[in-house]
């Protein structure tokens, strides 16, 4: 008998429905810009958060999803100034922020940092039921593990379309539907 200590198996059992949030090519369409006085505009023209709505309409009937975020805005704004943006609805949702995690630099060089983050936080809190709307996801197919396939999870943006694209909304609708039936109704 061996005295070798086995590392546990990662098992991913926390239920909570988790919503991981991208703003610039999700929420609207185009990258926020933040002038001296504080004030976002976008690189498009576009009103910024113009999908926001949106978001509320398929969230509302689905109270238990929490919401995590991963935009770039928290590189330069606090937790709560980026909160701040979201209307109180969705605002009253997010529990955290994917902010703290580090990607490898091979994951920065191959555009899959945003993905590897994501995983990271996933796997840290054991989620099960969770997807990622971002239009930065990419590189699923080498963070891949024997426990997590990433591709299901992941809804990866047109950032001319944000979640404003009918094949976006699909998706978030069948997990949200997916992950309800499976809550008991």
């Amino acid at each position: 008998m061996s005295n070798e200590s086995k590392v546990p198996a990662l098992v991913l059992d926390n239920p909570t429905p988790t919503l991981f949030v991208d703003f610039d090519g999700t929420l609207h369409r185009g990258h926020g810009l933040l002038d001296a006085s504080g004030k976002v505009s976008l690189d498009t023209g576009n009103a910024t958060f113009e999908f926001v709505p949106l978001l509320e309409r398929l969230l509302k009937p689905y109270p238990r999803v929490e919401i995590v975020l991963t935009t770039s805005w928290l590189d330069t704004l606090t937790f709560e100034q980026a909160v701040s943006y979201l209307p109180p609805s969705l605002a009253k949702r997010v529990v955290g922020t994917t902010q703290g995690i580090k990607p490898r630099f091979g994951y920065l060089q191959d555009g899959s940092a945003r993905t590897y983050i994501i995983r990271s936080y996933v796997f840290a809190r054991r989620l099960k039921n969770w997807l990622a709307i971002d239009d930065s996801v990419f590189g699923a197919y080498h963070l891949n593990t024997d426990v997590l396939r990433l591709e299901p999870h992941l809804v990866l943006l047109d950032p001319l379309q944000g979640i404003g694209s009918p094949e976006a909304q699909r998706r978030i609708e069948d997990w949200l539907a997916e992950v309800h039936s499976q809550d008991g109704g």
